[in-house]
């Protein structure tokens, strides 16, 4: 089971202020469950997966992947969660 609750992140800007790319999402998808996020570009779609992935770290909220905290059991979640982004980085 994937729980989310009020996750959010931000990213600074170069000007000082900051860029909220996630704004409090909050969703539950259980076992044997398909659930897709869908958005336009730029929606934080990709952000919501590196969080639940533990790439990045949320600046609110909360989220578990099998009972495991994505903040406090990283470890954990990776043996739990596959997720492969359409944006390989090369």
């Amino acid at each position: 089971m994937i729980e989310v609750l009020e996750l959010e992140k931000e990213f600074p800007k170069k000007d000082g202020t900051r860029f909220k790319a996630v704004d409090r999402v909050s969703f539950e998808a259980h076992d044997g469950e398909i659930v897709c996020l869908l958005g336009v570009n730029g929606a934080g779609k990709t952000t919501t997966m590196r969080m639940l992935s533990t790439v990045f770290k949320p600046t609110y909220g909360t989220a578990k992947i099998q009972g495991y905290d994505i903040v406090t059991q990283p470890a954990k979640v990776r043996e739990n969660l596959g997720f492969l982004s359409g944006d390989t980085g090369l």
